[in-house]
């Protein structure tokens, strides 16, 4: 049967639908609080357990005893990255290991700066621009902002700059390099299910609904749900609409 716990009881929030099917899910009550995630920061001030967090009990799982608190589960992704010039750093979106891309920062012959990641060869070469004088004016803010606004760039890495490097740091030139092996993600621990909508904890303990059985549109979730993460939810089953 299932458990219509209706709308996020937390006034602001965007919330999404995650039931992929309204029909045939199932739901629990489940307590929340500040400690149901260890690193929780406020967002104006409240302190919210978001929705799709997946839960389990302090002590045992929530379904054996549903009167303990929950507790999130994470997630951990090593994801293949490289450090380029101790400068840029560019991760692979993808899990596993996408250590076959390639990054290389090339000396351009123009005033305009240019991304262009090959699909078939997984290569992604950055063009510095250049002034008159042939010297190299990109800075590696721009060369971060570049790989990032780029169609199919963006599709498959993120580039971000490394920690201490300054927005005005001049770029320079790197051969290419294949980013490093990265892993698949794993799940420490079992998984009761998923927090339906998201909850005010910043008073103390709340109570939420916790999806234990049904449809999820797995478009709606904050992050697409690995492999490891569905091996631990049997009972639900993610999707997408058509």
């Amino acid at each position: 049967m299932a458990v219509n716990f209706g709308k996020s009881p937390v006034t602001g929030l965007d919330d999404k639908e995650l039931l992929l099917v309204s029909e045939g899910y199932v739901a629990r009550p489940v307590t929340v609080s500040k400690d149901t995630i260890a690193d929780i920061t406020p967002v104006d001030g409240h302190y919210i357990i978001p929705q799709g967090t997946y839960l389990y009990g302090k002590e045992g799982s929530l379904l054996v005893n549903p009167q303990q608190e929950a507790v999130a589960v994470k997630e951990k992704v090593t994801k293949s990255a490289l450090t380029v010039n101790s400068s840029v750093v560019v991760t692979a979106k993808d899990e596993g290991d996408l250590s076959a891309y390639t990054v290389a920062f090339t000396k351009g012959t123009k005033r305009a700066l240019s991304v262009n990641f090959d699909v078939k060869t997984k290569a992604l070469v950055v063009t510095l621009a250049v002034d008159k004088a042939g010297a190299i004016t990109t800075t590696y803010k721009e060369v971060v902002d570049a790989i990032n606004d780029d169609i199919v760039a963006n599709t498959f890495v993120t580039a971000e700059l490394a920690a201490g490097v300054g927005e005005d740091a001049l770029a320079a030139e790197a051969v290419a390099a294949p980013l490093s092996k990265g892993g698949d993600a794993t799940v420490d621990g079992d998984i009761d299910g998923i927090l339906y909508h998201s909850v005010d904890v910043t008073d103390g303990e709340a109570t939420g609904a916790l999806i234990i059985h049904g449809y999820i549109n797995v478009d709606n979730m904050p992050s697409v749900p690995s492999a490891a993460v569905k091996a631990k939810l049997p009972h639900i089953v993610f999707g997408r609409k058509d």
